[in-house]
């Protein structure tokens, strides 16, 4: 099957906060069956800090004790093809909007702030926990689970469209 939607998670390192949102939300796809091989999930850092190394071994611990346990993919760098060849860019912060926003060049792709999905029209930044400790990461992962699980939502409707199918009841 040809995914129909392909989402990026974007923080600035892409060993935190993004290989976060694509571990749950790429868990999230797979066991929901109007998702599963019609959206396809990466994640990104807007700075090239990381590129091809895995995430943060405190994110891994912090997504091992909430019980996701499959691998996120290396670090990537958010360039302008990467991003253009998305559908939805889903991002952490304001920097991370003006970033994306600024390399974008395909007018068809949506970015959207992760607390926005579930605090609307908050502006709210997911918090970094980078310099924190185990109660920063499991706090961020909760966060970002929070986003990731009304994201489900909106893809559902989303590939109901693109399918012409009814919504589900």
């Amino acid at each position: 099957m040809t995914p129909l939607l392909r989402v990026a998670v974007i923080c600035t390192g892409n060993i935190c906060r993004s290989p976060m949102g694509e571990v749950i939300l790429r868990e999230l796809v797979a066991d929901d069956p109007s998702l599963a091989g019609r959206v396809v999930v990466t994640s990104a850092g807007t700075a090239r800090w990381h590129v091809g190394k895995e995430m943060d071994p405190r994110t891994r611990n912090a997504l091992n004790r909430a019980g996701y346990l499959s691998a996120g993919t290396l670090g990537e760098f958010a360039s302008s093809s990467y991003l253009d060849d998305h559908d939805i860019v889903v991002v952490m912060t304001n920097e991370h909007r003006k970033d994306v926003t600024h390399r974008l060049t395909s007018p068809d792709v949506e970015v959207i702030m992760l607390r926005d999905l579930y605090e609307v029209h908050s502006g709210l930044d997911v918090h970094d926990p980078y310099y924190g400790d185990d109660a920063d990461f499991d706090a961020c992962l909760e966060t970002v689970s929070r986003g990731c699980r009304t994201l489900q939502g909106l893809l559902r409707q989303r590939v109901e469209k693109l399918e012409g199918s009814p919504p589900a009841e």
